[in-house]
């Protein structure tokens, strides 16, 4: 008998320590189930343990049995929280929830939600003990990446210094090019020329290639096997005057007319082995040249910056969005510029108000705005300091008439280069409305559902013969 009442009480003791310690989020392990489907169905193709929820895959699967796109994972976790409020942050591409104790009712969720790239949060009340954490991922296409994250809102929780994915592209050109040049514009009978090159590449002026093609009316194909891993990549070509290019027998680009300097690309998701690439050409008159590039697409893990994922400055007070769907904006009035959009029941740190309370400024993943206070919850801390904003430096932008369309997923930068931060994504074949560009035309401002920012030209293609002396330069 006092062998039983002294081992209950040893537990009793065990139990007492363990509810007692801080819920730190990671010091656990994950349960992962991975699927080779984006459902969850049917049975996983491999489940292992993982000690922290914290991956990025790039462009490659998570492991063997499972493709590189169109699958999910499901972890689960056990683990001990103390009593009081926490805030739960996510960062996936593509989609990611959080669920507690099998509820039916995420406490957080993106799906269906355009929040890939960006950090989301939810503030829960906790009851101390042990509680079940589950968390569902999907992936559709290009990088994958995931990141969970919780911290108590006792101890100043202020970001979960998640590192921000950014894209990167590499050229690729892994094999010699056999070139066939025809002193024709139509690629009939038998070349004047064939030799070996090192790429399709080149710019003749007013010249020809060699003196047996004239300086006019003359075509080239080039033809190469590259060694590939498998991969998400893109596809460009500029070209005076027509360009064809055949990926594995099919032809990708067809732009078999007169041109002058137009840019062409398109996103190619390969698998890895050798590819059979085509490349054709034919100058009509005057000034003729080939750009070719094949690159690859890959994700980049960048630590946050100070004022990004954590490094804001935490004054205590946080800012809770009671409107189904909220403008940032850039100063603190109706007619301030839409620099960001946040969804309700989001929570952001306030780092600033109006004198009059009615508009707060607050951080979104890095980027400081304002929002009304008129839908928004306001807690913690209630003195906050009051911030004298500033007007606009750039007149607000006119809509010149033309549209640009994403030629894959871009980012929507705040400044016309790639170190301004991240508004939003336009996701590819999306379009918007060309308000401005830089002096070299190598970035375009645009409007897209009112998110007014830069994006790269490199990415994107702005409709035919737009003048460009109509588009005002902006930045």
């Amino acid at each position: 008998m006092f062998r039983k009442w002294g081992l209950l009480t040893l537990l009793l003791v065990m139990m007492s320590v363990i509810v007692v310690q801080p819920a730190m989020a990671q010091s656990f392990s994950w349960q992962g189930e991975y699927y080779n489907n984006s459902y969850l169905q049917g049975s996983p193709a491999f489940t292992r343990t993982d000690n922290i929820l914290a991956f990025d895959w790039g462009n490659n699967a998570p492991g063997s049995g499972v493709n590189s796109d169109g699958f999910s994972v499901r972890w689960t976790a056990i683990t001990v929280f103390n009593g009081g409020t926490y805030r739960f942050w996510a960062l996936a591409d593509d989609y990611i929830r959080i669920t507690l104790d099998d509820g039916y009712t995420p406490i957080l969720s993106t799906f269906g939600q355009n929040s890939i790239g960006q950090i989301v949060s939810a503030d829960v009340n906790m009851t101390a003990g042990v509680h079940k954490i589950r968390v569902d991922y999907q992936e559709v296409s290009g990088n994958a990446y995931a990141y969970v994250n919780w911290a108590p809102l006792s101890a100043s929780a202020s970001g979960p210094n998640f590192p921000v994915p950014q894209v990167s592209y590499s050229n690729v050109n892994n094999g010699a090019w056999t070139a066939q040049y025809y002193a024709n514009p139509s690629l009939s009978g038998s070349p004047t020329l064939i030799q070996s090159e090192a790429s399709p590449s080149h710019n003749w002026g007013s010249g020809s290639p060699v003196a047996s093609i004239p300086a006019d009316n003359w075509s080239a194909r080039w033809t190469s096997t590259q060694a590939l891993d498998a991969g998400q990549y893109q596809l460009t070509v500029r070209a005076d005057d027509g360009v064809r290019v055949y990926v594995d027998g099919v032809l990708t680009i067809n732009e078999w007319h007169s041109a002058s300097n137009v840019t062409y690309s398109v996103p190619l998701n390969l698998t890895a082995g050798n590819h059979n690439f085509q490349v054709e050409f034919y100058e009509a008159g005057g000034d003729a040249f080939l750009d070719y590039n094949l690159s690859r697409i890959s994700s980049v893990i960048v630590n946050p910056p100070v004022g990004q994922g954590g490094g804001t400055v935490n004054t205590g007070t946080t800012a809770t969005v009671t409107a189904a769907r909220l403008n940032v904006r850039d100063n603190p009035s109706t007619s301030g510029g839409i620099i960001a959009k946040i969804n309700l029941n989001e929570t952001y740190p306030v780092i600033g108000k109006t004198a009059d309370g009615s508009w707060y400024q607050i951080s979104v993943n890095g980027l400081n705005g304002w929002v009304s206070s008129r839908f928004v919850r306001v807690g913690g801390n209630p003195n906050v300091q009051v911030v004298t904003s500033s007007s606009p430096s750039v007149a607000q932008p006119v809509d010149t008439g033309y549209n640009l369309t994403a030629l894959t997923n871009v980012n929507i930068r705040n400044a016309p280069a790639t170190s301004g931060s991240i508004l939003a994504k336009l996701l590819r074949n999306e379009q918007a409305r060309v308000v401005g560009r830089n002096a070299n035309n190598s970035w375009w401002q645009i409007n897209a559902g009112g998110v007014v920012g830069w994006v790269s030209a490199f990415y994107t293609q702005i409709q035919p013969n737009a003048e460009l002396a109509r588009i005002p330069v902006t930045g």
